[in-house]
């Protein structure tokens, strides 16, 4: 195979007007932007990745922008200018030769392991080496054969996405025998990834290309391939820090070499390279201050969608805080004051992530792809977004109404006697099982995702802008939609679960110590609380 360069062949899976799923090289995707309307892979982390390394190269042909006003020129062109993406791809054109001899793309050429290993190492979601099975059942010891195409979408990938945790080898660099760090997590595994989506692909990328003065440089530039990365110092890691924004959007986590057989690659050399930059700097990222573990990226949680999590994403951190929400809010803001776009746009949000299982941070259960709308008004109306986090809290605690009130008919069920002073306890096992089995808070939640949008779009209409202030309380149609909503899905939901129950004297018995219908009490009230007198629980919140 004499050479696959990424800049003129199609490898980057791209959505037309038409709806039609085409790949386009990196010319094309860019020269191209003003016509598509997204980039889209199966693989959510595929698609982040791509976007990242996009990125780096508009700020690289570019040399910024380094300011608000030259961002604008460039989005009031409404297309990227080709001569100067061109001068620059023709520039570094055989830097995006994936299987250069001297300087293969995001690769070291000198550069061997003790044995080589299956390409499928390069993908997060499947089962190879410390990877757990997430969607494809493949493993280190199935030898597969990806064309040039797929190779050069999961290489990027893996160099943003590559799990750490093991041991890394030893390994052969420039001729001279290293041991080398164990394996760390690449820069954007944890933590959501999140960017804006304007109408095509030219105002996604430029929503999110925020001006900044960067001098920091990518991999295909750099004279030694060798220069970032750790070292192993006798016991100690020595890690090679961040220079800037590029520099993060190109991150090289892991060091590689591939080794192409006459029209595919099934094997690779494959080791640590650089450990995360742990500084709160990533343009893609949410981050959030905690007691317990300081600054830190918001990340995707197990048991619930992205959405309900809409107000601390969206948050506008006070001045001076160490809270950062991703940049694209803060450019789309200032695109919007500066009226370069229009105030009434509607954006769409992208959330991309891995999550864990609880207290198993090697251990990825799924990933998630979440697409939510987002009108301009949340991007800057501080109060627009307090009021958006208490109608999230308000459906918050109806579901904790809604688990308390299936956690006690359960327990009814079981023993009958169990709020009787004496009475019989059930086995905690027996409720816990029932429980997970007649669950309504999983349907109950699935089912409020669509009034959140709904939520989403007509909230701004609850706010009066000639007095810069909410309009009367019975008159904020939203939000009152909104809690009649979340007391409907919840009975709903409630109805039924309690109906797996049966209809023995056991159950029915059970099910009338609980009321069906919620009120504005089960949305205001904190928390479902419960107290002993003389040996029995007291309930108080069965309205």
């Amino acid at each position: 195979m004499a050479e696959f360069n990424l800049i003129d062949e199609p490898w980057i899976p791209c959505i037309g007007a038409d709806d039609n799923i085409i790949e386009y090289s990196i010319r094309d995707t860019l020269f191209k932007a003003h016509e598509l309307r997204e980039i889209c892979d199966d693989s959510p982390l595929v698609t982040v990745a791509i976007h990242r390394l996009l990125l780096a190269i508009l700020y690289r042909a570019f040399e910024g922008p380094s300011s608000m006003q030259e961002w604008r020129e460039l989005y009031r062109n409404g297309s990227f200018n080709k001569s100067k993406i061109k001068e620059y791809l023709e520039k570094w054109c055989q830097r995006f030769n994936l299987l250069d001899e001297d300087y293969p793309f995001y690769q070291m050429s000198q550069f061997e392991t003790v044995k080589p290993i299956s390409v499928n190492r390069l993908a997060t979601e499947i089962a190879s080496g410390n990877n757990a099975t997430l969607f494809d059942h493949c493993g280190d010891d199935i030898e597969v054969e990806w064309t040039p195409s797929q190779v050069a979408q999961r290489l990027i990938t893996c160099q943003s996405f590559a799990l750490g945790f093991g041991r890394s080898g030893n390994a052969k660099i420039n001729g001279i025998n290293e041991i080398l760090p164990y394996s760390s997590d690449a820069i954007a595994l944890r933590g959501m990834n999140i960017w804006l989506q304007g109408g095509t692909l030219f105002e996604t990328l430029m929503i999110n290309l925020s001006p900044v003065i960067d001098n920091s440089l990518p991999p295909w530039e750099l004279k030694d391939s060798n220069k970032y990365r750790d070292r192993q110092n006798g016991k100690e890691r020595v890690v090679c820090r961040s220079s800037g924004l590029v520099d993060q959007l190109t991150w090289q986590s892991r060091l590689i070499r591939l080794i192409p057989n006459c029209q595919t690659i099934s094997k690779m050399y494959f080791a640590q390279g650089r450990s995360a930059d742990k500084s709160a700097n990533d343009l893609m990222k949410v981050y959030r201050l905690s007691k317990d573990e300081g600054v830190s990226s918001l990340s995707l949680s197990s048991n619930k969608a992205a959405w309900r999590d809409a107000h601390s994403i969206l948050m506008i951190p006070e001045s001076g805080s160490k809270e950062r929400r991703p940049e694209c809010f803060n450019m789309a803001e200032e695109a919007i004051i500066s009226g370069v776009i229009g105030g009434s746009k509607s954006f769409v949000t992208h959330i991309v992530g891995l999550a864990t299982a609880p207290n198993k941070a090697g251990k990825f259960i799924f990933w998630r792809h979440e697409r939510m709308p987002v009108p301009a008004a949340f991007l800057s109306n501080i109060d627009l977004l307090k009021r958006l986090g208490s109608c999230l809290e308000n459906a918050e605690r109806a579901a904790e109404a809604l688990r308390y009130r299936i956690q006690r008919v359960t327990k009814l069920y079981l023993s009958p006697d169990c709020e009787s002073p004496g009475g019989h306890r059930p086995d905690k096992a027996d409720v816990a099982n029932i429980i997970e089995a007649t669950d309504p808070c999983l349907t109950y939640w699935s089912r409020m995702e669509e009034h959140f949008f709904a939520l989403l779009e007509s909230l701004p209409n609850d706010w009066d802008a000639a007095t810069g202030d909410s309009k009367p309380d019975e008159e904020q149609t939203a939000r009152l939609t909104w809690r009649q909503s979340v007391k409907l899905e919840a009975k709903r939901a409630l109805l039924e679960s309690i109906e797996l129950f049966g209809t023995t004297a056991r159950a029915i018995q059970a099910i009338a110590h609980v009321s069906t219908d919620f009120y504005d009490i089960d949305l205001d009230q904190k928390s479902v609380k419960k107290k002993k007198v003389k040996g029995k629980e007291e309930h108080n919140n069965e309205s």
